[in-house]
């Protein structure tokens, strides 16, 4: 029989999926979803399953025996896919009807920061994906953060990319936005630590609050260079999004959201990564360095 504390992790071949795995391994039985068994390599302790959230009727057998679930999923990550909001919708209630008929105690859930005077249609829809799983009638955790720094992140890959890539940068209105870009291994060690605090919404940040101007500038920095750049009047997504990927390994299905996003302050104002968490939150300049050294930049 499936052991009752068995901790399920949903897009366990994502950037925080892969880092968490590692983080509970030795902890706890882990049943680790992914979409193909080549997108995640068979580890010791780890049981690697196949299947697709939006399946109702595979997800029953797939919460067999599960405590605590780690919802990991965005569509907008997949690339290519425009209506991501439907389909985030769509697996979230899926999710939390499977969760509340097959009795999960708990559901721990990674979205972004609510954005300070703007809008943006993939954190909207982060929120909207909580306001479901809340729903399910158990207890949740909800993480909110704003840029993850560490390799692999989508969000923070494009902008070193783009420094590194280009002699030259404009930076849109964005530019003196601020943002509280947080690290991953911090981001990992508060959702290995949810799975005991209180029920609840928790803002995750690290300690600095820095326009993303002068992420820019530290980036160039480390990179062993200077940042040139010249400011532009306006902003604009779909342009931006087209050029960045033009320049960078992401796809534009995905930097197009991103790119919007980027138009709000991105930052909290009750970070709960020490009092909650226990976590010390680490510099920009520190996560920064060693995403850098991670990161393979041709």
């Amino acid at each position: 029989m499936t052991p009752s504390h068995l901790t399920l992790i949903t897009g366990a071949a994502g950037f925080v999926g892969r880092h968490l795995i590692g983080a509970l391994r030795d902890d706890r039985p882990l049943r680790a979803l992914v979409r193909a068994h080549e997108d995640l390599d068979a580890d010791a302790g780890v049981e690697v399953v196949t299947g697709d959230l939006a399946d109702r009727d595979g997800l029953a057998a797939l919460l067999d025996g599960v405590d605590c679930v780690y919802y990991l999923v965005h569509s907008m990550e997949a690339g290519g896919d425009d209506d991501f909001a439907a389909r985030d919708r769509e697996l979230a209630h899926n999710m939390a009807d499977a969760a509340r008929v097959g009795g999960v105690r708990r559901l721990v859930y990674l979205g972004g920061v609510d954005p300070q005077g703007g809008d943006s249609e993939h954190l909207d829809s982060r929120h909207e994906v909580e306001d479901i799983l809340r729903g399910y009638g158990g207890e949740l955790v909800a993480l909110r953060a704003a840029m993850i720094v560490g390799r692999g992140s989508a969000s923070f890959d494009t902008l070193a990319q783009i420094v590194d890539r280009l002699p030259i940068l404009a930076l849109p209105t964005w530019r003196d936005r601020l943002c509280q870009p947080v690290a991953i291994d911090d981001v990992v060690a508060a959702l290995a630590a949810a799975a005991d605090v209180a029920p609840g919404r928790y803002d995750i940040a690290g300690p600095d609050r820095l326009t993303f101007k002068a992420m820019v500038e530290q980036i160039a920095e480390l990179q062993g260079g200077s940042a040139s750049t010249f400011d532009l009047p306006f902003s604009n997504s779909r342009l931006e999004g087209a050029a960045a990927a033009l320049v960078t390994d992401q796809d534009r299905a995905l930097l197009t959201p991103l790119m919007a996003g980027l138009d709000a302050d991105l930052v909290v104002d009750d970070n709960a990564l020490i009092d909650v968490f226990g976590v010390t939150p680490t510099p920009f300049v520190v996560a920064a360095r060693a995403a850098l050294a991670d990161v393979a930049v041709p």
